[in-house]
């Protein structure tokens, strides 16, 4: 009677647990925005990436540049593959609203969800792997004018040996795509049910074991 009072507690305590963890994540969601980006080069380059804000305080253009705390981002990675699709590099751009890479360069016009303008998303610390993406209208705001190139878009590596080598090029834009809200309450519930199934078989085969040892007891009489 004692076990099935504590297993029935535990679903209630379940059940309220995942109802407020769905009520906080919705209420988050209300007030941010994450969008996935991606672009592909003439050579079958690509880039893929992500970043999000809050809605409440950030306004139909976001516009960032630089080092330091951002105006509206929150996040921004990217993450680099060959025309194998094979992994090159993945960085963080901007991480809890800060800004690690000096030659930042982004615009987002929420209204049409596009990316727009001056662009240079990575890492260039003059350092072997240093990854990014950037593009002409950033090499002029930069001051790099005397760098701008034949196709619009650059996705350039700097080697071992400290040389920057252009993997390819294009005139192809960065596309972008909301996330679903949902999906990420979707993901909330499977890790929560998945949880609670692990939680159940335990107490299941906890159950059969003490039932046994039970019957095994009386039978020693």
């Amino acid at each position: 009677m004692k076990h099935l009072f504590t297993k029935t507690a535990f679903r209630i305590v379940t059940t309220t647990s995942l109802m407020l963890a769905i009520a906080i994540t919705t209420n988050n969601l209300a007030d941010a925005a994450e969008f996935n980006f991606n672009w592909k080069g003439d050579t079958g380059y690509s880039a893929k990436g992500s970043f999000n804000y809050d809605t409440t305080t950030a306004p139909s253009v976001i516009s960032e540049a630089g080092l330091g705390a951002t105006k509206n981002l929150q996040s921004l990675s990217i993450s680099f593959f060959d025309p194998l699709n094979t992994f090159i590099n993945s960085l963080t751009p901007v991480v809890s609203g800060v800004s690690n890479y000096s030659y930042l360069r982004f615009n987002f016009d929420s209204t049409k969800e596009q990316i727009f303008g001056p662009f240079d998303v990575g890492k260039d610390n003059s350092l072997p792997d240093d990854t990014w993406l950037n593009n002409n209208l950033a090499l002029i705001d930069e001051n790099f004018s005397n760098q701008v190139l034949a196709k619009e878009f650059h996705l350039i590596k700097r080697d071992a040996a400290g040389t920057e080598q252009i993997l390819d090029l294009s005139n192809n834009s960065v596309q972008v795509s909301k996330v679903p809200e949902g999906s990420i309450i979707i993901g909330l519930l499977a890790v929560c049910s998945l949880g609670f199934t692990l939680k159940q078989k335990k107490i299941s085969s906890f159950e059969r074991n003490r039932s046994r040892n039970v019957f095994g007891s009386t039978n020693n009489y």
